[in-house]
């Protein structure tokens, strides 16, 4: 029923209900089966601790360690207040490391010091007797960076001009002209980000490839804490066969492999779960620390960040509600945990503060009921509210399944999993929808369930993808939860040994995987579908103007399309002035700048004036640029 249903999405769209029905139906079979074959699990369950004599406990009743958690206080207080105060145009190199040192004086003033060498003995220890298993994280990580690492320049084809945008930030910090990283900037964007983009730029030069080089690596970072998650939760089957699924997801990888802070957030929100998970469950105030670091730095990346409180909060009363004496027993570690977050986010939430209009910069521009969106669809369609709103949250819940993402940020033209990935994440998600009560199963429906409603549902033109980034681990989970379980269900049924339900659920991951990988780089690489054709046009025009060299001078005829300001061509033909030629000309070009050569560049619909310019400049080099479809992008006169 779930691979009808799944065929109905794929080849009989129209039909799209009978495919919902189908896969209800197979969702309703696949709970009874689980519910036959699957023995239930009962709950557990347990003065109140003075706060502030744990809290002391915490600080291991030091004196020393007081003096050093209220020095970081202090510091970072001042550092709020003085990047608050501080003229756009003076350094902040100062607060940027007293903001880094009141971080460690913080953290540090918890942190046992005296058990490390021990900590640190145990932790080799573990590895050594895990030896194998961290080999194999290890190489999965490592092929996680090669798929996004490799010809970064080259795929995908163009610098798009979000992309560009981040990359003027930061050359804007190596210029000593972006100051603040405690700011917001393009569209609303915490600054931090460019500061670290910039570092790269510094190390790699001003190219594409090392603009797009932190994100490979963090999605490496991110494969290994989605497998000790995976792990943690789930077992180590799951993890490693989850961890070889999002080495090889096309929508991973195609966000992996841009320069723009989105991928961040499934690193970020997997940091912050494993280790508040692993310290509440197991009292260990050094992951309920690492918790907080990963929470507060959070926030100065892509705007999806910010569900994750959100994701975790509603998981807190989880556990509240669900866990007797929870909140008794582990209040000094929530207290602890949420310090050291806003002690990071505080210089970035006092800017919100102040600024709250770029603290709600994108929801109050795309958001469907701020933007005036929803009222405007009553008025055109004569819908209801809730009717455009259920309408919403369909396209959005089915961006995996049935509706294709499209923007130029993907455009794929399938949705977010192909057709067999699709069904066995049908099954994985409803398998934790029924197991809800269960601690991991609950965190994956809420995980799912907010960022498809904040991130898509609540959003104008779902799916979009971008927005739908920190959805990528719970998918995968689900994906590979619904293969196993399938596979263990038909191994029970047929009565065959454990191993026969290992193998078919690997092979599913490898084909899938495979699959993935192939969509990417053999069908959707070659067909240039990303970005569109104004930033292929800019992307093209940049590399040639970079070619000619700075002594020429760039008029463009682009207008009203397009400008020279689009950011992908200021990125790559850095230092090349280039002058946009608004309206048409007839019999002047008196614009030219003399003492500099001149390149005229036309978009096809203005090339009628390239006649003008040559009664001017007879003599020249006429150049022709086209896509891969022979249809003319541009066309260059270089003048003598």
């Amino acid at each position: 029923l779930a691979v009808l249903g799944q065929y109905y999405f794929a080849h009989k769209r129209s039909f799209m209900w009978d495919g919902i029905v189908l896969y209800l139906l197979a969702m309703a079979l696949f709970v009874s089966v689980s519910a036959a074959l699957e023995p239930q699990r009962r709950k557990e369950g347990p003065g109140w601790p003075n706060l502030w004599q744990e809290l002391w406990q915490a600080l291991r009743c030091s004196r020393l360690r007081l003096v050093v958690l209220l020095m970081g206080l202090a510091m970072i207080l001042y550092v709020t207040s003085a990047s608050s105060s501080r003229p756009g145009d003076k350094p902040f190199w100062d607060l940027l490391a007293l903001w880094v040192i009141s971080i460690a004086l913080v953290v540090g003033a918890f942190v046992d010091w005296g058990g490390i060498p021990e900590w640190l003995q145990r932790g080799l220890g573990a590895l050594r007797r895990h030896g194998p298993e961290t080999v194999l994280v290890l190489f999965i990580a490592v092929i996680t960076f090669l798929l996004r690492g490799i010809n970064r320049e080259g795929i995908p084809f163009v610098l798009s001009g979000d992309e560009a945008e981040m990359g003027l930030e930061a050359i804007a910090v190596l210029e000593g002209r972006r100051t603040s990283p405690f700011v917001t900037g393009w569209l609303s964007h915490p600054t931090l980000y460019f500061f670290l983009q910039a570092a790269f730029l510094r190390l790699f030069g001003i190219t594409t490839a090392a603009l797009r080089l932190p994100s490979a690596l963090i999605s490496a970072a991110t494969v290994i804490l989605l497998y000790l998650l995976a792990r943690r939760f789930y077992g180590r089957w799951i993890a490693l066969l989850a961890a070889i699924s999002f080495a090889f997801y096309h929508y991973a990888i195609h966000f992996g492999r841009l320069a723009i802070n989105n991928i961040w957030d499934p690193f970020f929100a997997l940091g912050v779960f494993y280790f508040f998970i692993r310290g509440i469950e197991e009292k260990r105030l050094g992951h309920m620390l690492a918790a907080g670091v990963f929470g507060g730095l959070a926030v100065y990346f892509y705007m999806g960040a910010r569900l994750i409180p959100i994701i975790l909060f509603v998981y807190v009363l989880y556990c509240l509600f669900s866990k007797p004496g929870f909140l008794r027993d582990h209040l000094v570690y929530l207290v602890i945990c949420g310090l050291v977050a806003l002690v990071i986010a505080l210089p970035l939430l006092s800017f919100f503060r102040t600024h709250p209009n770029d603290m709600m910069a994108r929801w109050n521009s795309m958001g469907i009921f701020p933007s005036g969106w929803v009222e405007q669809q009553r008025q055109a369609t004569g819908r209801s509210t809730l009717s455009i709103f259920l309408g919403q949250f369909l396209k959005a819940a089915l961006a995996f399944n049935f509706f294709s993402d499209p923007t130029f940020w993907y455009h794929p033209g399938i949705p977010l999993l192909q057709f067999l990935s699709s069904v066995f994440f049908v099954f994985g998600l409803t398998y934790a929808i029924y197991q809800w009560r269960r601690r991991e199963y609950f965190l994956l429906c809420v995980w799912f369930l907010l960022v498809i409603l904040f991130g898509g549902a609540l959003l104008e033109n779902p799916p979009t993808s971008p927005r739908l980034v920190l959805a990528i681990p719970p998918v995968v989970i689900c994906m590979v939860l619904g293969m196993v379980k399938v596979s263990s269900y038909i191994q029970l049924a047929l009565e065959q040994p454990r191993s026969t339900a290992l193998i078919l659920s690997l092979a599913l991951v490898l084909l899938t995987s495979y699959q993935s990988a192939h969509f990417y780089f053999a069908r959707y690489t070659p067909a240039h579908e990303f970005a569109g054709v104004n930033t292929e046009v800019a992307d093209r025009m940049g590399k040639y103007l970079k070619a000619l060299g700075p002594e020429y001078q760039c008029y463009f005829f682009g207008a009203p399309r397009m400008y020279y300001g689009h950011a992908t061509i200021p990125f790559i033909a850095r230092g090349i002035v280039g002058t946009d030629v608004t309206e048409p000309i007839t019999d002047s070009v008196a614009f030219v700048n003399p003492e500099r050569k001149a390149v005229f560049v036309f978009l096809p619909e203005r090339l009628g004036e390239l006649d003008v310019v040559r009664r001017f400049y007879p003599t020249g080099r006429l150049r022709e640029f086209r896509n891969k479809n022979g249809q003319v992008l541009f066309v260059a006169y270089e003048a003598d």
